[in-house]
């Protein structure tokens, strides 16, 4: 199921998307902005947005929210 109808759309069981994955670990892991931006190979406003986009989707108020809610609930 996941290669033929989650990974053409980018998502995986969890829902999200692997940039949105790899962004919020290294979040987890206390990387800023920049630091995430560097070792993904976005621009730092790229990184912002992904973090807004997953705030908005599970209406969480901040970046540690996101990741706390992440962590419990398996996503991360």
């Amino acid at each position: 199921m996941q290669r033929q109808v989650l990974g053409p759309r980018g998502l995986n069981f969890n829902n999200l998307t692997e940039r949105e994955v790899q962004v919020l670990r290294l979040a987890a892991e206390g990387f800023d902005t920049d630091e995430i931006a560097a070792a993904v190979a976005y621009s730092a406003r790229t990184v912002k947005q992904v973090l807004h986009d997953f705030q908005n989707r599970f209406q969480l108020r901040n970046r540690c929210h996101a990741v706390a809610y992440a962590m419990r609930n398996g996503l991360i």
